[in-house]
């Protein structure tokens, strides 16, 4: 069953704006990405985010994440990937580490992040290591796959389920 509003990453962006919690956002976008709207990828990501009043840094920050959000999973599956991602206005002047997650002092998060975070995001300055875009729907598959396939010792389901995820996305 669709929702009635099918949550486009333009509409993320402007409930962030509005002061919804960022993950609660983008996590229904990727619900509309990743499941109920799959099949129409290309218009979940078309409509640019517009420019919020006021312009913040919270808003910067998640503009320039947003942008490459669409960027990394374009390309990652297969859709054009629409121009208004690349504006200047979407890439950050000082690097970002994301809101709260990770403290400045730590050095070892920090060269985690920098070193494993996708191009997409690099490029703008947000850096957010390359686990944020797991696909729960396709793990599910994977899984769903491995049994059909005849395995039945959890740990070697496990195992296929993570080499079909480390081919796709990386580790």
């Amino acid at each position: 069953m669709m929702p009635k509003t099918i949550q486009t990453l333009a509409w993320a962006y402007q409930q962030i704006c509005a002061g919804e919690d960022p993950w609660t956002a983008l996590g229904n976008f990727t619900n509309a990405w990743y499941d109920y709207a799959k099949d129409i990828r290309a218009a979940l990501v078309s409509e640019p985010l517009g420019k919020p009043e006021p312009d913040t840094e919270h808003t910067r920050h998640w503009g320039a994440f947003c942008a490459a959000s669409v960027e990394f999973l374009c390309d990652r599956y297969g859709v054009p990937c629409p121009e208004w991602v690349h504006e200047p206005y979407y890439t950050l002047s000082t690097p970002w580490y994301g809101d709260n997650i990770v403290h400045l002092g730590d050095t070892i998060v920090l060269q985690h992040r920098i070193q494993t975070t996708p191009t997409p995001f690099a490029r703008r300055n947000v850096f957010c290591g390359n686990r944020l875009y797991q696909n729960k729907y396709e793990m599910n598959e994977w899984l769903q796959e491995a049994c059909i396939k005849g395995m039945s010792d959890p740990r070697e389901i496990w195992h296929y389920a993570r080499q079909k995820e480390a081919a796709l996305h990386g580790t």
